[in-house]
């Protein structure tokens, strides 16, 4: 049943292309009718291959209910629709990564002027932020950033979370950071895979984060046994090819130094290499579930290091 909730829908401008299609974003928003609160920004699509997050966007509208609500959502579900278009990681027009370069600058290229309107226009007007991201066209993936609010981390509910020395630089979250802005970065689904059980856990996942953030009535459900892992190691092929996988199952421990998958060469089938787990005790947390195209340098593997966990 779709939610008989009112949005509103405001276009936000980018620029018009040489074509001169004028390129826009769409940016949702929907008022609680339980009063003030927080207001909670919802962004996916910041790279256009991870497109499982706008499909959680997506059926999350239809669940959402005004009536329920405290404060409010403002959604931004493709923020770079160039990208996601053409399923790539990286904006088209200039090959640049959306999710390296924010601010943004207003007088800069494309992208750059792409992340100065996300700014502007959402990420400077929020309470807390769930950006979400995947795996990729090939790759999937399964672990939350702690990026400045563990609790809220920890209320999406995923058994694995990573809590880095650092974030990237020019990252949205990075943003919302140096306000002091609670940011919650979800890596989950990607692949040539059925998304499925990814969108349902993404769904129940922000559901929860607004229950932590007493935006929904409901009691917030208890998080599952997690583990934060402090180093994850991302091993990227040497050689393209065909890359086929050993290991086809997320959070899994692993032997020491286990086979992960070996990459064979399209034409003579020769085996290229050889890919293992870089630790003593790993857990999977990206990898491909499927034999795949692989270029050197593709994202291959991230397996965690069990031996500097914290439970």
């Amino acid at each position: 049943m779709i939610s008989p909730a009112r949005w509103t829908t405001e276009r936000i401008p980018i620029a018009p292309l040489a074509s001169g299609v004028e390129l826009g974003l769409a940016l949702h928003e929907l008022r609680g009718r339980r009063g003030d609160g927080p207001t909670l920004g919802l962004c996916a699509g910041i790279h256009g291959d991870e497109a499982v997050g706008v499909e959680i966007l997506f059926h999350l509208r239809q669940r959402l209910d005004d009536r329920d609500l405290r404060g409010r959502v403002l959604m931004l579900p493709c923020a770079n629709p160039l990208s996601y278009a053409a399923i790539t990681r990286n904006t088209p027009l200039d090959m640049i990564n959306l999710n390296r370069v924010f601010p943004g600058d207003p007088h800069g290229g494309f992208t750059e002027q792409l992340a100065d309107r996300i700014t502007n226009r959402f990420l400077r007007g929020i309470d807390a932020l769930v950006d979400l991201h995947a795996g990729g066209a090939y790759p999937t993936v399964d672990y939350v950033y702690i990026v400045n609010d563990e609790h809220l981390s920890r209320a999406f509910g995923t058994p694995w979370l990573y809590r880095p020395r650092d974030l990237y630089p020019g990252t949205a979250a990075g943003v919302t950071r140096a306000r002091n802005v609670p940011s919650i970065v979800v890596e989950l689904g990607g692949g040539d895979v059925d998304q499925s059980e990814y969108v349902a856990r993404g769904i129940a996942g922000i559901i929860n984060v607004m229950r932590t953030l007493e935006m929904l009535p409901a009691a917030p459900a208890p998080a599952p046994p997690q583990t934060v892992l402090t180093e994850i190691a991302t091993i990227r092929p040497h050689a393209g090819g065909l890359l086929v996988p050993e290991s086809t199952a997320l959070g899994v421990e692993l032997d020491p130094h286990a086979l992960l998958g070996r990459i064979y060469h399209p034409q003579t089938f020769d085996e290229l290499e050889t890919i293992r787990s870089p630790y003593r005790r790993g857990v999977t947390i990206l990898l491909h579930r499927t034999a795949d195209v692989v270029e050197p340098g593709s994202f291959g593997y991230m397996i965690g290091n069990l031996d500097t966990a914290e439970r």
